[in-house]
């Protein structure tokens, strides 16, 4: 099925990207064909209201995004959160897109299981799927909540079957099953401060912007 015929839906995929690496972008890149979406929007956060902030400039993250997706049109770099003063909130991001689409566009918000687990803890979490689809991406041998406020949410939103979830413009819990690659930004910076080779785990241009900055050393 031709992506561009798609019923024009919207899928945004967000982290710090610090570094963006190839667990990234093969998810992104199967999101969009397993969504049947024209494109992925990748979006740096500016400042992460669950972790520390990045310890390199949002800039320096979009910019190695931006070098990362040069081949793979199906990916794009937004910087929607960059340009927002202050804490990066998602509930701000999914209202900031349906007012860009429209009310009745289907709009992916695709979590990964770790984001998914804590997402009680978010800002305005129970209203996101009043703007969008929630995607849930799972890690090998996951398990879902059993009980508690988040397998209660996700037990009354869920629906398995995509084609009914895209006839819908939000309100919807749909779980994928996108085999994850075992790398991480973490890992990533670990191997620079240990100066082992990184070039497995992220792109040649991402790997040349990182030593011709000297990042994460």
């Amino acid at each position: 099925m031709d992506r561009s015929a798609s019923n024009m839906s919207v899928a945004l995929f967000g982290g710090t990207f610090n570094p963006v690496h190839y667990g990234h972008l093969n998810l992104a890149t199967e999101l969009a064909d397993y969504l049947q979406v024209e494109s992925v929007r990748m979006i740096p956060c500016a400042i992460p209201p669950h972790r520390e902030a990045p310890n390199v400039s949002a800039e320096q993250r979009l910019a190695m995004l931006n070098l990362a997706l040069e081949e793979n049109p199906a990916l794009i770099a937004d910087d929607l959160e960059l340009k927002r003063a202050g804490t990066s909130f998602s509930i701000d991001t999914v209202d900031h897109v349906r007012q860009q689409i429209g009310a009745q566009t289907p709009l992916f918000f695709c979590l990964g299981m770790d984001s998914l687990m804590a997402i009680d803890s978010w800002h305005r979490w129970i209203e996101l799927l009043d703007y969008c689809h929630i995607v849930g991406c799972p890690r090998p041998q996951y398990e879902l909540p059993s009980d508690g406020v988040v397998a209660d949410w996700i037990e009354q939103h869920l629906c398995d079957d995509l084609t009914q979830v895209k006839k819908q413009s939000h309100g919807c819990f749909h779980l994928c099953k996108i085999p994850l690659l075992d790398i991480s930004s973490t890992a990533i910076r670990d191997s620079i401060k240990c100066a082992k080779n990184i070039d497995h785990m992220t792109s040649e241009s991402v790997v040349n912007y990182i030593k011709q900055h000297s990042l994460y050393e």
